[in-house]
């Protein structure tokens, strides 16, 4: 049965919408740019894969070698220094290339095949084709002339819509070097494409307001040969300096900064360039390391050069190298980034303040985003937020890849920051999982940032695109294979909130509707796994009473001592790891979708302990990471942890490690928010309402002065919390219904509504 909302309406705050509050994010993670959003359709065409990008990859990664004739690698000649390798072919023979998941040509249209080849000794053609089936799916001819390096084109036209192989053919008697092969869907105007088609479309549909590139952790690099800098990025595409990807795989750097100017350009968004702030990621082995103090005023002029190759006149020293790359015209350059979830040291800031003065001295028109660590608490966040108050940062970066219950929770976050402090760029955010709850708990939260526009300014979800089965991080917004794209239902509530802005924010109210209470759980039990290593458990007590010793598997069997009341609980034990080279987690609390606490001895680092809280099967970190010797084989480790009602605590080696009281704030899980656009006659409201329940609600809506409400919404509704996963389709659709004069409204349980009304 339907419960009633009301949902009452009411004037005008006095607060704008943030014009551009809804974005993207764009990093190159999840095999996103190369194999992904490049429209470039050969793998490793350059031959500069190497174990750095990762362990068992090479030069001819990628590819291979059929035929008796031979090929070898070389370096003596290249085309380019920063593109060293290539190869010298002696025919007979087949150089083949596997793409990703295969090279796929479509029928009747054009694919421009380019590559670089020197002619050694010999007569004959190359012969270039697609093959796949067991049939020719396109096919050309290249004749290679004498004298050194040339850069060879020739189109290839799809007989049948296909998938296969790209090989290109060397004659016997004819020896020649090659490099630089690509092939790339042709335009209309017969150019190759730079961009996936589909993918373009895609971000599209979300109506940007601006573009963050190139990332993320991408961009300030494990260490500093691995910093991502612009300037070898742009001109020829075999001339760019081509680098290990910080997330285990190779960038070639096709998509340079040019073209994410470009990308910006082609969605109508405005760029926002993201710069090391001089230091590399803190993640870096032995720490985050700055470029030396000599070496600053170098940077800072790089930083000052790109933003003078993005907005200079066609007549200065990097406008005219912009203009000759074929775009004279300013990219509209407003925002810039200093730094990227950056630990607040004094390396930092340092660097972070000369960057910004040099910026603001040379460029006031721009808006600086500086950062604010990792996380939306704890030591960095604290420091980066009072190192910013102090330097009158306009916007600081905030990032949160937290529960759904943390985002129902903090849908009022925002309404408890200062009006005079520097607004927030909510950077980076994501409810942990691809399911309905997590799309909702998100559209809460945005509904939240948005009643909050005078504090929040700019939001973006990240990560952005994911490859299916090249993929680092999860969630994604948009996964995609060769040839399908499979948005989430995260997706469809970043396109419902940008395609239907408001101007003004309006308040409102809702009758009808409580906050969900949070409490822990009646009972549960004490569980210890050890994947990945075995250890002997001695010295056990639960709740004061002893236990008989235990050994865990490396297979990760989950050993149960007992159970417990998760709101008073004592446990304590001596770990010795006697194999293997991981550690154990400890579970207290429910399993399955139950909620429990997980405490890891150590994380992922090695070197740190957390304590993880798991709701409705989806977890987080509730506490830390704290800094920790790490476990050394042979060496004991005695744990002991105490449950009482919220609180936590937990000592190892007699050191307390954790302590610290859960979260038990109420959630907010029907959420409402409104603004008008237009004015007069031409007066419409946004409204936006999140049903994250499991109960319909028929809605009501309630213009002020009784006015007429009669319009449309979208809703996206159809589907349980928890359906939705990785590397499938959204299982909900946005549906268009209709507001009756009356302003009633059905909300579907788990359901997101963005209605729009007129007011006269």
């Amino acid at each position: 049965m339907s419960e009633e909302l009301v949902i009452r309406i009411g004037g005008e705050t006095g607060v704008d919408v943030a014009p551009d509050l809804w974005g993207l994010f764009f990093e190159d993670i999840n095999t996103s740019l190369d194999g992904g959003l490049n429209a470039e359709l050969v793998r490793n065409g350059d031959f500069e894969f190497t174990p750095l990008d990762h362990p068992e990859w090479g030069p001819l990664t990628a590819w291979t070698v059929e035929g008796a004739g031979s090929v070898a690698l070389r370096h003596e000649d290249p085309i380019h220094p920063n593109n060293r390798t290539y190869v010298r072919a002696v025919g007979p023979v087949r150089l083949v290339n596997e793409g990703w998941d295969g090279v796929g040509v479509e029928q009747g249209r054009s694919h421009v095949l380019s590559l670089c080849a020197w002619r050694v000794f010999g007569e004959g053609s190359l012969r270039a084709s697609v093959l796949g089936g067991g049939a020719e799916l396109a096919d050309a001819a290249l004749e290679v002339p004498p004298g050194g390096w040339n850069e060879l084109t020739v189109s290839l036209r799809g007989r049948v819509d296909g998938r296969g192989v790209l090989a290109i053919e060397i004659p016997e008697g004819l020896t020649v070097e090659l490099d630089a092969i690509s092939l790339r869907p042709a335009g209309p105007d017969g150019a190759s494409l730079t961009f996936r088609p589909d993918l373009v479309e895609a971000l599209a549909e979300l109506r940007p307001s601006f573009v963050r590139f190139p990332g993320g952790c991408v961009a300030h690099g494990l260490g500093l040969a691995n910093m991502y800098t612009w300037k070898p990025t742009i001109g020829p595409r075999h001339e760019r300096e081509q680098i290990p990807n910080l997330w285990g795989y190779h960038q070639s750097r096709q998509i340079g900064y040019f073209e994410f100017f470009e990308l910006c350009e082609l969605l109508g968004a405005t760029p926002m360039p993201i710069l090391a702030a001089g230091v590399c990621c803190q993640n870096t082995r032995g720490g985050p390391k700055a470029i030396p103090a000599a070496d600053m005023p170098a940077y800072v002029q790089d930083v000052l050069d790109l933003v003078e190759f993005a907005d200079g006149p066609a007549d200065s020293a990097w406008g005219s190298v912009r203009a000759g790359m074929g775009h004279p015209e300013p990219f509209g350059l407003r925002y810039l980034g200093i730094g990227n979830e950056d630990a607040i040291t004094d390396d930092f800031r340092e660097r972070y303040a000369q960057l910004e003065d040099a910026v603001r001295a040379a460029h006031p028109e721009l808006t600086v985003i500086g950062t604010v660590g990792p996380a939306p608490f704890g030591r960095d966040w604290e420091d980066g937020w009072a190192f910013a108050r102090e330097r009158g940062v306009s916007i600081v970066d905030e990032h949160a890849y937290r529960t759904p219950r943390w985002f129902h929770q903090n849908v009022d976050r925002y309404a408890e920051y200062a009006r005079d402090e520097p607004g927030v760029y909510f950077g980076e955010y994501a409810a942990r999982t691809n399911t309905v709850r997590s799309a909702l708990a998100e559209a809460a939260f945005m509904i939240g940032m948005e009643r909050n526009s005078d504090v929040v300014r700019l939001a973006s979800y990240a990560p952005l695109l994911a490859r299916v089965g090249g993929t680092q991080w999860e969630p994604d917004l948009i996964y995609f294979d060769a040839d399908r794209v499979l948005p989430s239902a995260s997706y469809y509530v970043q396109q419902l909130f940008s395609q239907e802005r408001g101007e003004r924010l309006v308040a409102a109210s809702v009758e009808g509707a409580e906050p969900v209470s949070v409490v822990l759980p009646e009972s549960g039990s004490v569980r210890i796994a050890s994947p990945g290593a075995e250890f002997e458990l001695s010295d056990l007590a639960l709740d004061g009473v002893p236990l008989e010793p235990v050994r865990t598997a490396a297979d990760g069997a989950i050993v149960t001592f007992g159970d417990i009341r998760p709101s008073a609980a004592a446990l304590a034990f001596t770990a010795v790891r006697r194999a293997g080279d991981k550690g154990l987690a400890v579970q207290l609390g429910g399993e399955a979708l139950e909620s429990r606490l997980e405490l890891l001895i150590p994380n992922w680092t090695g070197l740190e302990t957390v304590v993880n809280r798991y709701d409705d099967g989806i977890g987080n970190d509730d506490d830390g990471p704290t800094p920790w010797r790490s476990v050394v084989t042979g060496e004991p480790i005695r744990v002991r942890v105490e449950l009482e009602g919220p609180h936590v605590r937990v000592w190892i080696d007699e050191v307390l490690q954790h302590d610290y009281a859960q979260d038990l704030r109420p959630e907010h899980r029907v959420v409402v928010g409104a603004a008008v656009r237009g004015a007069g006659d031409q007066t419409e409201h946004v409204v936006r309402i999140v049903n994250a329940t499991g109960t319909p609600r028929a809605a009501r809506l309630v213009l002020p002065d009784g006015a007429r409400c009669a319009g449309h919404a979208t809703v996206l509704a159809g589907a349980g919390p928890d359906e939705g996963a990785s590397f499938t389709a959204s299982p909900v659709l946005p549906v268009e219904v209709a507001v009756a004069a009356d302003g009633s409204l059905d909300l579907p349980p788990w359901s997101l509504a963005v209605a729009v009304i007129g007011s006269r």
